[in-house]
């Protein structure tokens, strides 16, 4: 167990840069499986919902990556290799639909996460909690915003200088067709 974490450890830094080269996992799940466990209707505006979203994210210890104002979407990273992508969709004057895309990002794979148990637990309780107000399953008819891709940005000095060298290290490809660097 100790090794196990030990090269988690060790893996970790490596693993929060994916290169444009990474391999992107997308859920199993049928579209309406993962719209039921990333979409929520929150009784509160568009703009309120927002800044609840940034605060949640926040306080659950994710890095803000991006925020894009217009598009009411926030990126956000946590433990170099867990990212979240949130868009806010007005459904009214009071009322708005919160949608989450998480992702788990190794040093070639990006994985889309599928649990709902994630969702739940993991955003959608802290975003009632810190919304103060009931964050409730939307109706099957309703519309619902793209899942948008977590999105990383590269901040320090440290990221960039290890993409740019991920970047500049060459290319061979396997027997079986896959990518190695």
């Amino acid at each position: 167990m100790r090794q196990v974490l030990l090269a988690l450890a060790l893996l970790g830094p490596v693993a929060a840069c994916a290169t444009p080269g990474t391999q992107f996992v997308p859920s199993q799940k049928s579209a309406v499986e993962l719209r039921a466990m990333q979409a929520r209707t929150v009784p509160a505006d568009a703009d309120a919902t927002m800044r609840g979203v940034i605060a949640t994210l926040h306080d659950l210890g994710y890095r803000i990556t991006r925020v894009e104002p217009e598009a009411r979407t926030v990126s956000a990273t946590r433990r170099t290799s867990l990212r979240m992508a949130v868009v806010v969709q007005p459904r009214g004057p009071a009322e708005s639909t919160v949608r989450a895309n998480a992702s788990i990002v190794a040093l070639t794979r990006e994985a889309q996460v599928d649990s709902p148990e994630f969702y739940q637990r993991d955003f959608f309780e802290p975003l009632q909690a810190t919304l103060n107000r009931t964050v409730a399953a939307l109706p099957a008819d309703a519309p619902l915003p793209e899942a948008p891709r977590p999105v990383a940005e590269l901040n320090t000095a440290r990221e960039r200088e290890a993409a740019a060298t991920r970047a500049a290290a060459p290319t061979v490809t396997s027997p079986a067709g896959m990518q190695l660097q």
